[in-house]
């Protein structure tokens, strides 16, 4: 029989399960059973050695099972974050009724003084601990839900704790919960879609055919490295798995689910690359903030903590807890992606409430009700329900309540996650209102969707992070081949809060010519040409992408086979850093005529440093120039870097070119402490040629916002012609491909060349202003080229593109673009 004075420790222990498979799943050896096996409960050094003792007559290959991949969330999606205050807290001294007499007699030397309450209205106040909540609060976000409770109430906690975590009707011993019953209602088996941070699955994400995940909030084993030596191994382990290896259905079988080990690994790993505050809480609920952040299709993150059963000592006791709480919100609010702002809403739950009369240790025992928050953007914020009665309350009287909490629940359901909650809760309870907008709404309900992402500019020291050449892959990729690359967490990119990395995209020995597609994983694959690769010679582009699911970006090969390189430059993150401002090009080097200060060509394994602090138009709180740098006339095959002045040289190129060609490239330099870049020729000689066309600055107003590739002009479409000796095209971007139609300041264009039938240069820059003595993209004949630019909006919301000499294909795609 179970002890009725069970502590909440133990009441927690018997009411969650052990994150595997259900009793039923006979998928084979599935995701689960080997995150559980390859450190997630047994560890890597076990899985193999035991496997004998796991597999069970059921996992046979056939029925193996892939589905390792997460789902982005919808742009509609609500998310919801869940606070357990296991225990019981003392709602009363939560929500505090610092205009009730009856409080003060009752609750005694425990009652928090009416001077020190943070007021919500002229009845009730928070807790003097909970600072940032009010501020929440007081900015319309927060939902207080007073006297919650549930008929006939049972003071035991682990009775209590069940009857929350099931939701349903009370009757007998639950074997499921209201999530994991909510997650039996949606489509599909995916991983990702309700997961607690901590070791094992507490009941409510438990349904009858589906159930969350477990994350450890101190990170993963086996598959979350993001070391090189780590990724070899990997990509070793991976290989092993790219096709039959003929030793049989059990060998490919364990072969393809340890690669779907790592994949899981390498999508949650970058969580916990970077290191984690102190304080349980604070820590679940930053993680809880990191995997929302990766977009892993997480629609639940269930965290909580005890303490709240305070029999005695309860005033510094509950003060160290709610600061606590207080904290942990800040530290979620503060990791939280603001593309993620509009879709979150986090909700504390506790198993019951403490009694209003005070105990003779400084301590309150298991009552009936309690108080609730309800936070987020979408949040009518206000005070709900009514607080409890105290009038009349005898020393052993438990207080009523007035608000079930399954209304609590069917109003999340329905309001924020989708409906369906009679379904769930196997009945039909009252919507409380406290929802006023939709997921994904912004700018108080108006219905206007925010943009996907917004970021500063920071800029790290070129660093590799990819090359087919080596131990990340050791072939070159095959027509249709599509590789994933890891950018959160290396070569300078942290791991949370970034928005888009800046990468320069390099192909090399090319068997034939095709274009290399960069998207963020997790997306649907777009129509764009990011690297035009040539046959014969390497080539890249600089490349600006939102990153995907897992912290990773997808590469295409489109057809033939070339390998593939790729340099982290720079990203795009949430936290205040620097902003573009777009202006006219102008050209800062010409090594021909000895424009800024060099004349002559740079020879082999030569360096200069070239000034652009507080040069043409570049102000000196400049911490990066956005520049086109374009080889010329090169007598050998080579590269050029162009890195901060005064650090390390990397092991990085910016621009790839073959001999005599005139090969550019976009760089997003950042700027050495001296004000100046340096410049850097490998092989040969080569005259180099850098044309301004912005700069990067905290005072700069341009935040960046990524979006999915869209076409404003084709030449060899809709009746158009090529582009002839001359010709100017002015192009409206304004209001065009998902930039808005104001507040805008410059876009991000890929820019094309095909069949050019001469050497020459194609120029784009704002409209309305003379055209600058600057190149954009320099097409030789015969050979298909393309580039990024950011390029300044003119003050008719568009820009021009002009084409010096011969007849060229010109394809504009629109990827980006800065806010005014």
């Amino acid at each position: 029989m179970l002890d009725p004075d069970i502590s909440t420790q133990d009441a927690l222990r018997l009411l969650t399960v052990r994150d595997e498979p259900m009793p039923d799943d006979v998928v084979g050896m599935d995701r689960r059973r080997f995150l559980q096996m390859m450190g997630w409960g047994v560890g890597a050094g076990a899985a193999l050695g035991t496997l004998g003792e796991v597999i069970l007559p059921s996992m046979v290959p056939d029925r193996l099972r892939e589905a390792w991949a997460a789902s982005p969330v919808g742009p509609n999606d609500g998310i919801l974050v869940l606070i357990g205050l296991f225990g019981g807290s003392d709602g009363l001294n939560v929500v505090v009724p610092y205009n009730n007499g009856a409080y003060y007699q009752q609750h005694g030397a425990l009652a928090i003084p009416a001077g020190q309450v943070l007021p919500l209205d002229g009845q009730v106040g928070l807790h003097p601990n909970l600072p940032y909540l009010k501020s929440l609060y007081d900015s319309g976000d927060v939902a207080v839900v007073q006297g919650v409770g549930y008929p006939n109430p049972d003071l035991s906690h682990f009775s209590s704790m069940a009857t929350w975590m099931d939701g349903g009707p009370i009757s007998g011993m639950p074997t499921s919960g209201w999530i994991g019953r909510w997650l039996d209602g949606l489509a599909g088996d995916d991983l990702f879609r309700a997961a607690t941070v901590g070791q094992g699955l507490p009941l409510h994400l438990v349904g009858n055919v589906k159930r969350g995940t477990a994350i450890p909030q101190w990170g993963i084993g086996f598959g979350g490295g993001s070391d090189q030596h780590d990724l070899w191994m990997y990509n070793a382990v991976r290989a092993m798995s790219a096709a039959p290896a003929g030793r049989g259905q059990w060998h490919d079988a364990v072969a393809t689910s340890m690669r779907g080990v790592i994949d899981v690994g390498q999508m949650v790993g970058p969580v916990f690359d970077q290191p984690l505050p102190d304080g349980d809480l604070v820590k679940k609920m930053t993680v809880a903030a990191r995997l929302i952040n990766a977009d892993l299709g997480l629609r639940v993150v269930d965290t909580g903590y005890d303490g709240f059963d305070t029999h005695s000592s309860q005033p510094g006791n509950l003060v160290s807890l709610l600061s606590d709480l207080d904290a942990a919100l800040a530290a979620f609010f503060a990791a939280l992606d603001p593309r993620f702002r509009s879709r979150v809403t986090v909700m504390t739950y506790s198993e019951f409430g403490r009694t209003s009369w005070a105990n003779d240790s400084s301590g309150t025992d298991h009552g009936t009700v309690n108080n609730h928050f309800v936070v987020g953007a979408g949040v009518k914020g206000g005070l709900y329900g009514q607080q409890p009665n105290l009038a009349g309350l005898g020393r052993w009287d438990r207080m009523g309540f007035n608000v079930d909490f399954r209304s609590l629940y069917a109003t999340v359901l329905d309001g924020w996650m989708g409906g369906g909650s009679s379904s769930v809760l196997g009945a039909n309870y009252p919507n409380l209102g406290f929802f006023d907008q939709a997921p994904g709404v912004s700018n108080g309900g108006n219905g206007v969707s925010p943009p996907t992402q917004v970021g500063d500019y920071v800029g790290v020291n070129p660093a590799r992070l990819y090359d087919s050449r080596t131990a990340d892959r050791l072939a070159p990729l095959g027509p249709g081949t599509t590789v994933e690359v890891s950018v959160l967490g290396r070569g300078g990119v942290p791991a949370a809060g970034v928005t888009a990395v800046v990468l320069n995209v390099v192909s090399v020995n090319a068997s034939g010519g095709s274009s290399f597609c960069v998207w963020p994983k997790g997306e649907a694959k777009p129509n764009v040409a990011n690297v035009t690769v040539p046959v014969g010679f390497a080539t890249g582009s600089l490349v600006v992408s939102k990153v995907g699911a897992g912290g990773r970006v997808n590469i295409t090969n489109e057809s033939n086979s070339a390998d593939c390189v790729v340099d982290v430059v720079g990203y795009f993150g949430t936290a205040t850093a620097s902003r573009l401002q777009s202006i006219t090009p102008f050209r800062a080097l010409d090594t021909r005529n000895g424009t800024g200060g060099r004349l002559g060509a740079l020879g082999p394994n030569t360096a200069i440093d070239l000034a652009v602090r507080g040069v043409g138009g570049v102000p000196g709180d400049a911490d990066a120039v956005v520049v086109n740098v374009t080889a010329v006339a090169p007598t050998a095959f080579g590269y050029v870097t162009v890195w901060p002045s005064g650090e390390a040289r990397p092991f990085a190129s910016s621009l790839n070119f073959p001999s005599g060609a005139a090969v550019p490239n976009m760089v997003v330099a950042k700027i050495g402490a001296n004000g100046k870049i340096g410049v850097f020729n490998a092989n040969g000689n080569t005259h180099i040629v850098v044309d301004v066309v912005g700069y990067m600055s905290a005072t700069a107003p341009g935040r960046y916002y990524p979006l999915p590739a869209a076409r404003v002009w084709d030449t060899r479409t809709g009746g158009n012609s090529p582009a002839g000796p001359g010709t100017t095209v002015t192009l409206p971007v304004l209001g065009v491909g998902g930039v808005p139609a104001s507040g805008v300041s410059g876009v991000a264009l890929v820019l094309a060349a095909k069949g050019p039938t001469q050497n020459t240069f194609v120029t784009a820059w704002p409209s309305g202003v003379a055209k600058p003595y600057v190149s954009s993209l320099n097409p030789r004949v015969g050979v298909d080229v393309s580039n990024l630019t950011f390029v300044k909006v003119g003050g008719d919301g568009a820009v021009q593109v002009y084409n010096e000499n011969g007849l060229v294909n010109l394809v504009v795609d629109i990827v980006g673009y800065f806010t005014g």
